[in-house]
């Protein structure tokens, strides 16, 4: 189980896909993983949704856009 920061119940989530993908990054990457949700990144003031850091695989930054099939014209 990775380390989320903040954890979930301290963590505000703009959307309920973003919650979700929390809690599947949370429960299905290893112990010694981090996620970051929302954390400031360099001097323009960016945050993306999540951030992972991994020590054997590296780190990836996600952006997740949550949409539904029906908001699709």
């Amino acid at each position: 189980m990775a380390t989320l920061i903040p954890s979930l119940g301290a963590a505000r989530f703009d959307a309920r896909g973003e919650l979700r993908l929390a809690e599947q990054l949370k429960d299905c990457l290893e112990d010694n993983a981090w996620v970051w949700h929302n954390a400031p990144v360099a001097p323009f003031g960016r945050h993306p949704d999540f951030m992972t850091l991994h020590p054997q695989q590296g780190i990836v930054v996600l952006e997740m856009q949550d949409w539904r099939l029906d908001k699709i014209e």
